[in-house]
């Protein structure tokens, strides 16, 4: 595993705040194993061209500053960073904080939860709430476009994975069989089966017209809190299913469903096979799931 590395970071609305007289952010140099280094920036006004001047406390340097970017140094640890504005802000979509987002395919359209209870899709050219999806009852975990642009695939704090026509708001599938919060979704090739993880330890495929479980892809005693669905074909020896596959099942052959579960573990499995094929990077020669670490 990848050493943790040296990380600077500014305060997200930085290029609002710099734009006041005497306005003053936060930076920060986060370094592995030491403490971190805190400090700010202060702006002493903004020039003809309207960049702002800007200062920086001891530890930070800040050169050629421009309108939209503001390039940090950390001399001392040997690092630097050019933090840029945002190009928009849509401050108006959610009252309270966004918990999850995805963007169509195409980029004409976003999507989002909110600790606010709203789920939305909304145009990003100009912001215009395109429709609001309306049947999770709690908290929406994580939200993903299909490959069309016209459905999006949701998961929650209410163990329930559903389906959204994105025209009209209207849900399209509610899928059941987890036994707690959703905590991550994943849309295989052209959507025809979804796959999603969950507090309970499971991974499950989905048919998503019908709403119906194909398979469970792997059950462990620890929470799946992320899913990644790799085409790997030849790369990596997937194995053949022990038994003859769901015709519900589509677009799965070659392809590994990545877990990372909350034991710190990593799992690679064949989608397809449902069989293990590697776990924390090592590959299994069998072909048989790696014993599991205690909880």
């Amino acid at each position: 595993m990848a050493a943790a590395a040296t990380m600077l970071s500014i305060q997200g609305d930085w290029d609002q705040v710099l734009r006041e007289a005497e306005g003053e952010v936060w930076v920060s140099c986060k370094i592995p194993g030491k403490p971190t280094i805190r400090g700010s920036l202060t702006s002493k006004g903004i020039s003809s061209d309207e960049v702002p001047e800007v200062t920086a406390s001891e530890e930070f340097v800040v050169q050629e500053v421009t309108k939209n970017r503001i390039p940090v140094s950390c001399p001392g640890e040997n690092i630097s960073c050019t933090f840029l504005s945002p190009y928009a802000s849509f401050s108006h979509i959610h009252e309270k904080n966004v918990s999850y987002l995805d963007i169509s395919s195409g980029g004409d359209l976003g999507v989002s939860s909110s600790t606010d209870q709203t789920f939305k899709v909304w145009e990003t050219h100009n912001t215009e709430v395109k429709s609001v999806l309306e049947g999770h009852t709690r908290d929406v975990f994580s939200c993903k476009f299909f490959p069309s642009g016209q459905e999006v695939l949701s998961g929650g704090l209410d163990s329930l994975v559903k389906v959204w026509s994105v025209n009209d708001g209207s849900c399209l599938a509610t899928m059941k069989g987890h036994r707690g919060s959703i905590l991550d979704i994943a849309v295989v090739a052209n959507g025809q089966n979804v796959i999603s993880s969950g507090q309970d330890g499971t991974a499950r495929l989905w048919d998503s017209a019908q709403g119906a479980c194909i398979a469970v892809v792997d059950d462990s005693y620890s929470p799946i809190n992320a899913i990644a669905v790799a085409e790997v074909g030849n790369a990596v020896n997937l194995g053949s299913p022990k038994e003859t596959p769901s015709n519900r099942e589509v677009g799965t052959e070659g392809k590994l469903v990545v877990l990372a579960r909350e034991d710190k573990s990593l799992e690679g499995v064949s989608l397809h096979s449902r069989q293990s094929r590697w776990k924390q990077g090592f590959f299994c020669a069998t072909g048989k799931p790696p014993p599991k670490s205690p909880p």
